[in-house]
């Protein structure tokens, strides 16, 4: 087929639209769906509190590894892990999430019995101190969690109710969550020290 000047000015157009979008695009989005450089998608991952997580386009989006927040109804929360009273108590819901077994959570020297034991027992002297629940061990899905068998009492996350609402993807290691009767929450996504648990009851039991 000839193409005569106008059809080629025409078909240029279009490339030239299509090439331009091409390049705008980036595929690297921030916490809001904005359109980021790779440069400040990868500083923010090595220097701030963010994943990268997949956008579900075929890009890349960040995702805030400290989120904190109001719930509208935090009252369901503490009655489907069977805290209801302690709601009514005016006590903090502590939680502690396992999404499944990956290479963080499932080897290494911090991820043995012994040292499991050790923190539950610095959990529940926290959770007396800040006036919260005994913490609550939810999973994903239990792969991997055989060998703390008998030690803590795990159950599935009800209806999938902490995933929806915290825990939306497969973070690395495991991640925690505390809830205020008042519906403020704190938490960290993924790997976190142990000691930003306390952190976070004394920052909700003063308000803050």
């Amino acid at each position: 087929m000839v193409l005569n000047v106008k059809h080629f000015i025409c078909l240029f157009g279009i490339i030239f639209v299509a090439l331009s979008s091409s390049f705008a695009q980036t595929g690297y989005k921030d916490e809001l769906g904005r359109e980021i450089s790779r440069e400040y998608f990868e500083k923010q991952i090595l220097e701030g509190p963010y994943f990268g997580i997949p956008d579900g386009t075929g890009g890349k989006m960040l995702v805030h590894r400290m989120p904190v927040g109001l719930l509208d109804d935090p009252a369901i929360f503490f009655q489907k892990t069977g805290n209801e009273r302690v709601f009514q108590e005016g006590k903090m819901l502590l939680v502690i999430y396992y999404p499944g077994k990956d290479e963080c959570n499932s080897s290494g020297q911090g991820n043995n019995a012994n040292s499991f034991q050790k923190e539950h027992k610095t959990l529940l002297k926290w959770a007396s101190k800040f006036e919260a629940t005994e913490p609550v061990y939810l999973y994903a899905n239990p792969s991997g969690l055989e060998k703390y068998k008998g030690l803590l009492p795990w159950q599935e996350d009800p209806e999938g109710l902490f995933a929806k609402h915290f825990f939306k993807y497969p973070y690395p290691c495991g991640s925690f969550v505390v809830i205020h009767p008042n519906g403020t929450f704190r938490g960290i996504l993924g790997g976190y020290p142990l000691s930003q648990v306390e952190v976070a009851m004394k920052k909700l039991r003063k308000g803050e």
